[in-house]
C-alpha cells in the first residue's frame, strides 16, 4: 500500500514537472523567422552597398553607376528569394537608394 503511493506521488510530480518544461519552452513562431530571416538577408545587402560605395566618396559619377549596378544585382537577387514579393523588393531598393 505504501509504494503505490509513493508510486503515484512520484508519477504525478514527473508529470506535473513536464507540463512545466512543456509550457515554459520556447515556441518557435515561423513568422518570427522568417522576419529575422528578411532582416539578415537586408543586412547583409546594406553592409555589401556600403562597402562598395565607402571608397567612391569623392567620386560622384563612379558611385553613381556602382550603386545602380550594386541595387539591380540586389533586386534580382532578392526576386528570386522566397521571402520577399514584388512590393517589398520595391521598398527595399527605394529605400538603398535614398540611404546610399
Amino acid at each position: 500500500m505504501d509504494s503505490e503511493i509513493i508510486y503515484s506521488i512520484v508519477g504525478i510530480v514527473i508529470f506535473i514537472i513536464i507540463i512545466v518544461v512543456v509550457l515554459r519552452s520556447d515556441v518557435n513562431d515561423p513568422q518570427k523567422k522568417e522576419k529575422l530571416k528578411k532582416d539578415d538577408i537586408l543586412n547583409g545587402y546594406r553592409e555589401e552597398l556600403r562597402k562598395a560605395l565607402e571608397p567612391l566618396k569623392d567620386n560622384k559619377e563612379a558611385k553613381v553607376a556602382k550603386k545602380s549596378k550594386i541595387l539591380k544585382k540586389i533586386n534580382s537577387e532578392l526576386a528570386m528569394n522566397i521571402f520577399f514579393d514584388k512590393d517589398e523588393i520595391r521598398e527595399v531598393i527605394l529605400k538603398f537608394s535614398k540611404d546610399y
